[in-house]
């Protein structure tokens, strides 16, 4: 459901630009990365209502460098590319 609703936002656009734009919108504290509080955020955002021990399994879904962050990479590979295919 996270990634239709970014797909939404981002009017479907595979753009760099575009995708860039909506992570800094996320990115509250200008880091450069999502924080699990970020991630929270987002996800309220998006309207989606999910528990925070959730967010924390999804973090570790998404965080593929193990980092502890949400990196742009991961955010736009998230977005560009359907697990489902």
């Amino acid at each position: 459901m996270m990634r239709q609703r970014l797909l939404t936002l981002s009017n479907h656009s595979e753009e760099e630009f575009t995708l860039r734009k909506i992570f800094k919108d996320f990115d509250l504290n200008g880091s450069g990365s999502i924080a699990i509080d970020e991630l929270g955020a987002m996800l309220a955002k998006l309207g989606i209502c999910v528990d925070r021990k959730y967010i924390y399994a999804m973090l570790k879904k998404l965080d593929t460098n193990n980092s502890g962050v949400l990196e742009f990479e991961e955010f736009a590979n998230l977005i560009l590319y359907d697990p489902y295919k």
